[in-house]
């Protein structure tokens, strides 16, 4: 390649880098507020992708059909579940808080 065609296609290849990066539309770093979410289950993990909060419906976990619309789940850094809020399908609500031994040491019906 001649010393005229690499200045012309680096010359190219540079602008089109830059708009695909910083001029196009579709930007991810463009700041978007959406209006609504769904999804049937959310894990937010921490940084070694540890579950630590579970937002879910009636979906099976671990084998076990959940009986529930909808439950909030709250694990410890051990991964140990240790605090549940939770409506079941007949709408009654029940918060349930635990230990790290994984045992029950308080609710509210």
């Amino acid at each position: 390649m001649k010393a005229l065609e690499r200045i012309f296609l680096y010359t190219v290849l540079a602008i089109l880098v830059f708009y695909v990066f910083l001029v196009d539309g579709n930007v991810e770093s463009r700041v978007a507020i959406q209006e609504e979410i769904r999804a049937r289950r959310i894990a937010i993990v921490n940084d070694v992708g540890q579950e630590v909060v579970k937002l879910l419906t009636n979906d099976e976990d671990n084998g076990v059909v959940q009986i529930y619309n909808g439950v909030v789940q709250i694990y410890n850094k051990d991964g140990t579940l240790v605090a549940e809020m939770r409506v079941s399908k007949n709408d009654n609500g029940e918060i349930l808080v635990g230990n790290k031994n994984n045992k029950v040491i308080g609710s509210l019906p």
